[in-house]
Order: C-alpha cells, then structure tokens, then sequence
C-alpha cells in the first residue's frame, strides 16, 4: 500500500511539474487518453456476461457495452482535436479584445475561483453520492423505481456540478502578468491533475458500476458519468497555452 501511494505521489508530481514545464498538450493528451482508456475498460467489461469467471472485475447486473465504446470516439476525437488547436498569443484583456485570446491582469479574484473551483469540484461528487447510496432505512422505504430516479438525479447533479467548478476554474486560468501572461494557465491544471481531480469521473463511474446495489446499475447512467470526461477534456484544451515565440 505505502509503495502504491508513493507511485501515486510520483506520478502527481511529474504531472505538475510537465504542466509548469510547457508540456500541457502532451500531458493533457495523456490525460484525456486515460478517460479513453476507462470507456474501453467498462465497454469489454459489460461484454462479458454477468458474474463471469473469466474477469476479476466482472459486473453482476447485465448491461450494453455501446455507450462506454460511444464516449471513447468522443474522446479519441477530442485528443486529435487538442493537437491540431492552436490558440493565438496572450494579449491583455481591454474593450477591443477578444476574450478567448486574452489574459486578465492576476488579482486575488483569480486565486478566489481557483479555491472556490476545486472546493465546487469535490462537492459535485460527494453530494450525488447521498443519491446513489441512501441508508439501509431509506433505500427499505422507497420503491425500485423511485430509486432509480434518485441515481439519474445524482449522476446530472454531478455532470451539471463540475461543469459549472470546471468553468470557475478556466476563469481562473485567465490570470497572467506582461511577462508571464500564461501564468495561471499552467498553474491551474498542473494542481488540478496534482490531486487527481480529472479522475473523478472515472471514480464516479465506477461507484456505480460496483453499486451495492446491482439492480440499480444502469450501464447507460455509468457511462453518463463517465461522460464527466466531455467537460474534463474541454477545460484541458482550453487551458492550452499558446506557444512561445521564438526568441
């Protein structure tokens, strides 16, 4: 266990420290290709039948497999997206310019949705997860179906919460300074994937994969929340800093 933590710590690190280096294209393919990874995952997963001994973590609720295979074309499409953007240079941001090619001067503003971001980020999670797993007492006195709407309920809260943190976060990446207009463009997702929050839709996903409660399992509203990725993926791409002119 300690070994795996301090593997985890690593990988944290150099992460961060790629984004702060100028590698942010390269490591956010990386990233985005781990949500690929994750659909491909749960979609060969839900092939196999139920219960199956021929796979660790084989499902015990049957399920459809096209949904997770769905979302790895999106993102797959999204990776070749990010490495044909080009985003222009950094200018200050005044009445004439465009705000997607501008940088706003770095106040504390932008560390207030930094925090307020990540903070919205993690309750966008732990929330819907009162959703999915009630207590023993609460899930005895509702009825199945009245349990699946509190999951689908939960899943849209959760895709509609970290939307809106994801959003607070690009404002926050807007802040720069004349001699580094990129500054919180770097800063943002190098501590965003320090802390392992663009895994939080893979989590998401597989909370309900594994639920207590098999019967409830909708393959397609894992694969919802899986879709996490979609605005995960936007707010890398986003956050790419334009390239540094030659000097």
């Amino acid at each position: 266990m300690i070994v795996r933590i301090v593997i985890a710590v690593f990988i944290s690190v150099i992460t961060g420290v790629c984004y702060m280096a100028g590698l942010s294209r390269l490591i956010s393919g990386l990233l985005i290709g781990f949500g690929v990874l994750c659909s491909l995952f749960f979609g060969i997963l839900f092939l196999l039948p139920p219960g199956s001994d021929r796979a660790s973590f084989a499902v015990n609720a049957p399920g459809e497999s096209w949904p997770f295979f769905l979302l790895a074309l999106i993102l797959v499409a999204l990776i070749v997206y990010l490495f044909y953007y080009q985003p222009k240079k950094m200018q200050v941001l005044d009445e004439d310019s465009n705000a997607e090619d501008s940088y706003e001067p770095f106040t504390t503003t932008h560390l207030k949705l930094l925090a307020g971001g990540v903070v919205f980020y993690l309750f966008s999670l732990f929330f819907p997860v009162w959703l999915w797993f009630p207590s023993d007492e609460a899930a005895r006195a509702s009825t199945k179906t009245h349990s699946e709407i509190m999951v689908l309920i939960g899943v849209l809260s959760f895709i509609c919460g970290i939307s809106l943190a994801l959003y607070a976060l690009y404002r926050a990446s807007k802040g720069g300074t004349p001699d580094n207009p990129n500054l919180m463009r770097t800063a943002v997702p190098a501590l965003f994937t320090v802390f392992h929050l663009d895994k939080i839709p893979a989590l998401a996903a597989y909370l309900l994969v594994y639920s207590t409660n098999p019967e409830l399992v909708f393959p397609k509203i894992a694969a919802l929340a899986l879709a996490g990725y979609i605005p995960v993926a936007w707010f890398l791409l986003k956050t790419v800093p334009a390239p540094r002119p030659p000097q």
